[in-house]
């Protein structure tokens, strides 16, 4: 080989690198930026949606009638172990609303404030036989309004729709 034959190391052609065309470098970012718009679009579509409700489902509760407080009761309760503990309880008492005597609320809350002692009594009675666990059990919270609510009707409140537990403290 002579020295025009052979070619120099210089003179070599590499392949040139090329730089990647301005497609392959937008085309991922187009697809990530598409991707997301379409999740949060599908993802706002059903989370603004309210959540479908049955044509015979239940209905909102009706309008509170007239509501009696009761003064709070304090009572002792005993444990398992027959230690002593305080409890404090306020009631209300929310009777039916009756449309027809709306206009007279006044003398209407005043018949009911009549009963006031009898349903202090049926509740007192109640409470006092009730055990300290009994009362710490979250569980009986319903079961104690509606024995309270069938105390009150029994003792005359026959009107009276719903117990209201407004304040429970027990040490």
């Amino acid at each position: 080989m002579t020295e025009k034959e052979a070619p120099k190391p210089a003179e070599v052609a590499l392949p040139k690198k090329s730089s990647p065309g301005l497609f392959a470098l937008l085309l991922p970012a187009l697809l990530a930026g598409g991707g997301a718009f379409g999740a949060v679009k599908f993802g706002a579509a059903h989370a603004a949606a309210p959540p479908p409700q049955a044509e015979h489902g239940p209905a909102a509760l009706p309008p509170p009638g007239p509501t009696v407080a009761l003064d709070p009761f304090l009572v002792v309760t005993l444990d398992a172990a027959k230690k002593t503990h305080a409890m404090k309880v306020t009631l209300a008492v929310e009777f039916e609303p009756n449309p027809k005597e709306s206009k007279e609320e006044g003398s209407k809350e005043d018949a009911l404030k009549g009963f006031t002692p009898r349903i202090r009594d049926a509740a007192l009675s109640y409470l006092r036989v009730m055990s300290y666990e009994e009362a710490m059990d979250n569980t009986r919270s319903d079961k104690m309004r509606a024995d309270l609510l069938e105390r009150f009707r029994a003792a005359g409140a026959v009107g009276a729709s719903r117990v209201l537990v407004t304040d429970l403290v027990v040490q």
